[in-house]
């Protein structure tokens, strides 16, 4: 275990960055350890980390030893008093958090797509052309608007961990697709409410904070920044 808090993670925002998010609220000091390295490379290294199954991200502090990012994001919740008030708060926070991971995977295949080109990325924001029974962007996020109504935060109404990763998934989404958010007033407005917790709000504006890269190198779409 360690006296400070450590997150490890390849030096992109990616799955980590909802962390960085939650440490940054809770005043937690961490050393925030960023890897560049080839995948072999990282096969040689990934054995020496000193974990029970190692990976990235990872996280250790003075009570855990822990990898696999969702297990993160719970022992920080649990340590900030952010898994929800009630069993049942704690229910719907853990579906959310699996929610959030299916919208991701749908956001990285489409980003990590060998043959990304503008169209394709035409046809999955407008739910049209091989996207068709995706529907569309906005319609997708509809379900998160509705699921947070007129409510300021996703799981009763409180803050929870839970808000961390839906503001980190549409915090990408508006960088990636401009505008997506714009018939979305609900969502919108819990955009600004996040960025102005204490602890985000000096994180945001902080140089240690970085928009891009978003994805990795290997990504087609989402490492450089959007033009």
């Amino acid at each position: 275990m360690s006296t400070i808090a450590i997150l490890g993670y390849w030096d992109i925002r990616g799955l980590a960055e909802p962390i960085r998010l939650l440490l940054e609220y809770g005043g937690i000091s961490y050393e925030d350890r960023r890897y560049q390295m080839s995948k072999p490379t990282w096969l040689q290294f990934k054995p020496s980390l000193g974990y029970d199954f190692p990976n990235l991200p990872y996280y250790q502090d003075e009570e855990v030893k822990i990898t696999q990012s969702k297990a993160i994001l719970c022992h920080l919740g649990r340590k900030l008093g952010l898994q929800g008030s009630t069993l049942g708060a704690e229910a719907e926070v853990d579906m959310m958090l699996g929610t959030v991971a299916d919208y991701t995977q749908v956001v990285t295949g489409l980003c990590y797509r060998p043959d990304f080109n503008e169209d394709i990325k035409s046809q999955w924001i407008t739910g049209t052309g091989e996207y068709q029974s995706l529907g569309s962007l906005e319609n997708r996020l509809q379900d998160l608007q509705k699921k947070l109504g007129s409510n300021d935060w996703f799981v009763n109404n409180e803050l929870s961990v839970a808000d961390f990763a839906v503001w980190e998934l549409l915090d990408g989404c508006r960088l990636l697709f401009p505008g997506c958010l714009a018939t979305l007033p609900a969502l919108s407005n819990f955009m600004l409410r996040f960025a102005e917790l204490t602890g985000v709000k000096d994180y945001l504006q902080a140089p240690r904070y970085r928009p891009f890269p978003v994805w990795s190198v290997r990504a087609k779409y989402g490492y450089y920044p959007v033009k």
